[in-house]
């Protein structure tokens, strides 16, 4: 990560140790190789780019905050994007009910498949993204979502269902 102007924003008494170094390269490594990943999935389950990339970047620090304690970072962050990305979809529930509808910064390309998802339940919706733009398992999905395998496969054919008679 390159900090403004080459520059490092520790001054010399507050250079970070070297295993301190190691961890927040360590980080940085993790940033680079899922920021992409993670974006694009937070933008299938909340069909705007700005409220994925601010629950992204909450999950990172999250990460970040908890990294000493994690043995394997990876599997924490799909977690907590997943459940930053929950939070955001019941607060625009609870918003919906006192305010008018917002206009979303999806391109126009894809807004009917971004329409069709706005209106799964978030499980489905996150069954249905999980499943077929991320290519996990049911088991994986279970693990992830916090819930029984049982539930993952109706909610994924409940949301291919809603989905089909939206779209076609």
């Amino acid at each position: 990560m390159s900090f403004v102007g080459g520059q490092s924003p520790w001054s010399e008494a507050e250079q970070p140790t070297r295993s301190a170094a190691v961890a927040v390269g360590a980080f940085e490594e993790l940033y680079e190789r899922e920021i992409t990943r993670q974006t694009r999935r937070a933008v299938f389950l909340l069909g705007s780019r700005d409220a994925a990339q601010d629950a992204v970047h909450d999950a990172f620090l999250a990460v970040y905050q908890r990294w000493g304690q994690l043995d394997d970072p990876g599997p924490y962050l799909e977690r907590a994007v997943l459940n930053r990305c929950r939070d955001v979809a019941r607060r625009r529930v609870v918003a919906r009910s006192y305010s008018a509808p917002q206009t979303s910064d999806v391109p126009a390309v894809d807004a009917p498949l971004f329409d069709a998802l706005a209106r799964l339940s978030f499980n489905h919706r996150a069954a249905v993204v999980l499943r077929y733009y991320h290519q996990y398992s049911e088991a994986e999905i279970a693990e992830l979502m916090g819930c029984r395998r049982g539930s993952v496969g109706p909610w994924i054919q409940r949301g291919l269902r809603q989905l089909g008679k939206e779209l076609l």
